[in-house]
């Protein structure tokens, strides 16, 4: 249905003249295909529109939030404040310049954006959309008592607000009160029901050591989204830590039929041909010898899996963990001595750790 009025208005715009007219359908169109998620054909048409209107704010607020789903930051920037000159008191506007400088990330970007979302806040003490932002900005400026404020004041304005549940979640994490976010992120859950908050509980369940939980959190977030990749993945990297490794390789290949380049996932499937492709995609990364050393040794292939922990040592030498795994490994190769130095090595390597 909605290709047919895009057509239909592609062949109005061919045979009407009337100004107002065109205006209406160029605004019409880029705001039914922002609503496709057509963010580039919405920006032309809205584009077309501002030359016909100038003095639109409201154009310019729709095209700004055009160029920031586009990943177009700079371009977003401009056109907020465009909107903000025609419109000086537009919360609107300030909230959408404040994410598009977020986004940009640098330390100067993120200092303006918080003056931006205060300056909403200023406007609207009430705008809860515009304290969420602010909290999420001063979580990422290292903030966190005055992140969890925030968001403690949007939900005193409104206790059914489950962003703020969740975002309060993620910063009390981030601060270890595990128990707290166990306990916001329940609040949210109550609120809905969605594969994001599901696999942000079973990582909490995960630190507590509630694998069993985890486990059925990831599934559950799964059920609800099956296209939904941090779950799976979450849940294939339990798999890995319980030696359940067809289990962890159907998973890390569901992750993979989501995210062809997903590098962790590539790393950590269990199969020989997705180490040989996490070597050419991080030929020096320890970490890709390690896990293919523990592949190797769960089949018993214990020449192989000397190979690669000794490999993954020549990259990190001073891995404790490391040293265990190839004294373990050298110890079934009946390389006695040999198995010994690596355990040693292993306790000086620790009690050195544990002595800083």
């Amino acid at each position: 249905m909605e290709g047919n009025a895009l057509k239909d208005y592609g062949i109005f715009l061919l045979h009407e003249e009337n100004k107002e007219i065109v205006l209406k359908v160029f605004i019409n169109r880029g705001l039914l295909y922002m609503e496709l998620g057509d963010y580039a054909n919405a920006c032309e048409d809205l584009k077309e529109a501002v030359l016909l209107s100038p003095g639109d704010s409201q154009i310019f607020q729709a095209i700004g939030t055009c160029h920031y789903r586009l990943n177009e930051f700079e371009d977003a920037v401009r056109s907020f404040n465009q909107v903000l000159r025609l419109e000086p008191v537009s919360v609107e506007a300030y909230i959408g310049r404040g994410n598009s400088y977020m986004k940009k990330g640098h330390e100067a970007d993120l200092k303006q954006a918080q003056k931006d979302f205060l300056k909403a806040i200023h406007l609207n003490p009430m705008c809860m959309k515009a304290r969420i932002c602010l909290g999420y900005n001063l979580q990422t400026l290292g903030k966190l008592q005055s992140a969890w404020n925030q968001l403690t004041v949007v939900i005193a304005i409104d206790s059914k607000c489950d962003a703020a549940y969740e975002g309060r979640a993620s910063i009390s994490l981030q601060m270890g009160e595990i128990f707290s976010a166990l306990q916001d992120i329940n609040a949210a859950l109550k609120l809905t029901t969605t594969a994001p908050l599901l696999t942000n509980r079973g990582v909490i369940n995960q630190l507590m050591g509630y694998l069993s939980c985890a486990m059925k959190d990831y599934q559950q977030a799964i059920s609800v989204d099956p296209t939904y990749a941090l779950a799976y993945f979450s849940a294939a990297n339990i798999y890995f830590h319980n030696h359940q490794f067809s289990q962890a390789y159907c998973y890390y290949s569901e992750v993979l039929k989501l995210e062809p380049r997903n590098e962790s996932a590539i790393m950590n499937r269990a199969a020989k041909e997705d180490f040989e492709k996490a070597v050419c995609l991080c030929p020096f990364s320890a970490a890709v010898y390690f896990n293919r050393a523990n592949f190797y040794n769960a089949l018993k292939q214990y020449e192989l899996a000397e190979k690669d922990i000794s490999t993954a040592l020549s990259i990190q030498p001073n891995d404790a963990m490391m040293y265990r795994l190839r004294a373990d490994i050298r110890a079934k190769l009946g390389f006695s001595r040999e198995a010994v130095e690596d355990y040693k090595k292993a306790i000086s390597i620790q009690e050195q750790t544990d002595d800083m």
